[in-house]
């Protein structure tokens, strides 16, 4: 069924074995690079291109060391666990599986680790029109040096960012709480909308 999509396996130093088993590679779409390195690449070298594995890095490729590493377990496309972004702004974050942000939310110095599970877009939809808030991050909201536990629920119009400076704070019955500078939001946490940190 899919002859088309077979390799040779073997330039991957597979042993002939190996390779008449597995004669099909794909890419997980997990990608390291140094970071000047990718500027150059993205700002000066190819600018007009939109697609890393089928622009970026074959042309990288003639003047760059770029390696793969061949993984051999069960791997599962973001198209059934992924992280969904609509007009957002990541910046030196750490964003996790299933999360779910809506329109322009801003997440700069943090980590989300996501949700255990999906809420669909009706379950969303049903819990917005009642007042509460869903799994994610809300409309417009702000987060700073954050670290988001899983299944966070995040209203919208929310800016956490500790403008205060506070060091330390238990604020666990609002669902979060400051150590050393940093707000945690707790695991199934449920900040309301518009609430400021």
């Amino acid at each position: 069924m899919f002859h088309f999509q077979q390799v040779d396996t073997t330039l991957l130093r597979l042993a002939d074995y190996e390779a008449l088993q597995n004669p099909y590679i794909a890419s997980m779409g997990v990608y390291v690079f140094k970071t000047d390195v990718l500027l150059e690449l993205l700002k000066w070298k190819y600018p007009s291109c939109n697609d890393f594995g089928s622009e970026i890095i074959p042309y990288a490729v003639a003047e760059h060391n770029v390696q793969a590493y061949l993984f051999k377990d069960y791997w599962e496309d973001i198209v059934s666990h992924g992280c969904f972004l609509r007009e957002c702004s990541v910046e030196h974050s750490i964003v996790s599986i299933r999360s779910r942000w809506d329109q322009g939310v801003e997440l700069k110095d943090t980590m989300m680790m996501g949700a255990d599970y999906y809420q669909t877009d009706s379950e969303i939809a049903a819990l917005v029109a009642t007042g509460r808030v869903p799994i994610g991050v809300g409309l417009n909201t702000k987060l700073t040096n954050c670290i988001i536990d899983k299944n966070a629920k995040i209203g919208k119009d929310v800016i956490i960012k500790n403008k205060d400076n506070v060091e330390e704070a238990n604020k666990s019955d609002e669902g979060f709480y400051i150590r050393s500078g940093i707000t945690v939001i707790i695991k199934n946490a449920r900040i309301k909308d518009g609430t400021l940190v």
